[in-house]
C-alpha cells in the first residue's frame, strides 16, 4: 500500500485521520510542523500528502516547498474554513473539506493510480 505524510499541526484531529487511513492499509507518516514535515517528505518519499490548510496569512506556504521537491506527488488540502485564499491552493491537486473521509479515501485512490499516467494534477483540477 502506499505511503503517506500526513501535515496537521493539532494532534487531536490527526490521529484520528492517521487511524482512519492505517486501517485501510496506508503506511503513514505524521509531520506536526513545516520543518518537520519537509524533512519527513525527503526522508520517507511519500506517495501522497495530506495537508491541513489554513487562511492564517502569517503560516509559511509550504506546498510550493514539497511540490519543487517531489513534482510528481499529489498534494491535498484538507480545511475546516471555507474560503481559502488563492496562494494557499495553488499547488494543491485537490482542497476537500475536513472531516469527509470518504471524499478524501476516493481522492487518494484516483490521484495515486493516476499519478503514473502522469494525470493526477488534471484529475484533480
Amino acid at each position: 500500500m502506499p505511503s503517506l505524510l500526513v501535515i496537521d499541526d493539532h494532534t487531536c484531529g490527526s490521529r484520528t485521520l492517521v487511524r482512519t487511513l492505517r486501517s485501510v492499509g496506508y503506511t503513514v507518516e505524521v509531520a506536526l510542523d513545516e520543518q518537520e514535515a519537509v524533512d519527513l517528505f525527503r526522508l520517507c518519499a511519500a506517495d501522497a500528502v495530506i495537508m491541513d490548510c489554513h487562511p492564517e496569512a502569517g503560516r509559511r506556504l509550504i506546498a510550493p516547498i514539497l511540490r519543487r521537491i517531489g513534482p510528481d506527488t499529489p498534494i491535498i488540502m484538507v480545511s475546516g474554513f471555507c474560503g481559502l485564499p488563492c496562494n494557499r491552493l495553488r499547488d494543491a491537486d485537490a482542497c476537500l473539506q475536513k472531516g469527509n473521509v470518504t471524499a478524501l479515501l476516493e481522492t487518494l485512490r484516483v490521484m495515486l493510480c493516476s499519478r503514473g499516467y502522469g494525470l493526477h494534477r488534471s484529475v484533480a483540477a
